[in-house]
């Protein structure tokens, strides 16, 4: 009996738009860049409204118009959408590390998400910082 072999197929590697792991940090870093801009923007927003609206109505936040209140606890009431970005990113980034793909793009994503809550405050108190210089 003659022995036969089979030749033998090596799958070509998986690019980028089918590779699983890959997507997951590309998917990790744009929720990342989502939670470091949405919550920066808003506090952004929030802080350099402070200033102006304690100048006008007084001290305390209670003195404030209560439609200014609404928004102001609107604005931090999104943050917990941008914390939610934040850890999805951290997750899919951890996922996307283990699969061994795209990872620069999942170190990024982790640093970028885990300095979104302190750029966030910095930006916060940069813009009420302003708005006090300008009044």
């Amino acid at each position: 009996m003659a022995s036969h072999r089979t030749a033998s197929f090596t799958a070509a590697p998986l690019t980028d738009a089918r590779d699983p792991s890959a997507r997951a940090s590309s998917w990790a870093l744009a929720l990342a860049l989502l939670a470091l801009i949405g919550g920066a923007a808003v506090m952004g927003a929030v802080g350099a409204t402070v200033p102006t609206m304690e100048a006008e109505s007084g001290y305390y936040f209670s003195d404030t118009p209560g439609w200014y209140q609404g928004a102001v606890l609107a604005g931090f009431g999104s943050l917990l959408v941008w914390s939610v970005a934040g850890i999805a990113a951290i997750v899919l980034a951890v996922l996307g590390l283990r699969a061994g793909g795209g990872r620069a793009r999942a170190i990024t994503a982790i640093v970028l998400a885990v300095l979104a809550p302190a750029l966030s405050l910095a930006v916060l108190l940069a813009a009420m910082g302003a708005g006090v210089a300008l009044l």
